[in-house]
């Protein structure tokens, strides 16, 4: 089997994490390149099963993304398949798993060209802070904590105003806790992580100073992330359930169908690869 790995223009190669999959299905038989996802054409007979990983700079080119992913149509050659892409880039997917049941931060949507009135949602909502971010985004693009009284330039404004908006209420919990990533692969749960932001900051990604270090989580909040991925209506073969710890009880940040990092390890590498392998094996 000939596998691409899609990455990104500005990083071409293959992440250290997604080095150990590439050799975990190398070791299984198939052969395996990676290469940007612009490079990868979904009709072409080259790659029998082309797997998302480093595509980076999808939001930022999302006309054109959507198009690429959209030309694999409905077939078990992209993975995540097309549909699930789709349906995950834009974060009003969190409405429908909202409407599951699936317990949420406070949380309004906005269409495009639309600017939120952040006061008197906040005021309605009773918070002091909230979370406005674009619906197409990743690693925190265009995201900003607000609270009244707060102003955004138009440089700002733009991303949100693109493909909209969404605002959220402010979960204080991610500051003293962090935010906890499981990871599910080959459609069962594997392992997670805790990310911390940095002090003074929000954001939980280490590009933005934020650390991580291995977890075993507890019972229910396994219990949480099976219950998130159980209200999906798309396949999918790997997925992140990221995650805070409130008083409440966990509440969704983002589920991650298409998020290149999966934070694996020689043995996940090697279930995601079974996982790959097994997937095409059965279109």
């Amino acid at each position: 089997m000939n596998i691409a790995l899609a990455t990104c223009r500005s990083k071409p190669a293959l992440t250290p994490r997604d080095a150990l999959l590439a050799a975990a299905l190398e070791r299984a038989g198939a052969t395996v390149v990676a290469a940007p996802w612009d490079a990868i054409a979904p009709a072409a007979d080259e790659q029998d099963l082309v797997c998302l990983r480093s595509t980076w700079d999808y939001h930022l080119r999302w006309p054109e993304f959507r198009r690429w992913a959209a030309g694999f149509g409905s077939g078990a050659r992209l993975w995540n398949p097309a549909a699930t892409v789709l349906w995950n880039a834009d974060k009003r997917y969190l409405r429908d798993l909202a409407d599951a049941g699936v317990a949420l931060p406070r949380t309004h949507w906005f269409e495009p060209g639309e600017r939120p009135e952040v006061d008197s949602t906040l005021r309605e909502w009773g918070v002091p802070r909230g979370v406005l971010k674009p619906r197409v985004s990743a690693t925190a693009f265009g995201t900003h904590v607000v609270a009244p009284g707060s102003e955004l330039d138009e440089g700002d404004w733009a991303p949100l105003e693109r493909w909209g908006s969404l605002l959220q209420a402010f979960v204080p919990e991610i500051e003293s806790r962090g935010e906890i990533s499981l990871i599910y692969l080959d459609e069962g749960y594997s392992h997670a992580v805790r990310k911390r932001p940095r002090a003074g900051d929000f954001r939980v990604q280490t590009d933005f100073g934020g650390t991580l270090e291995p977890l075993v989580p507890a019972a229910e909040v396994v219990a949480f992330g099976d219950r998130v991925l159980a209200a999906v209506r798309y396949p999918w073969l790997y997925a992140r359930v990221d995650l805070v710890e409130t008083e409440r009880g966990p509440v969704l940040m983002e589920l991650e169908l298409i998020e290149p990092d999966l934070f694996l390890t020689p043995e996940a590498a090697a279930l995601m690869a079974r996982g790959l392998l097994s997937a095409r094996a059965s279109e």
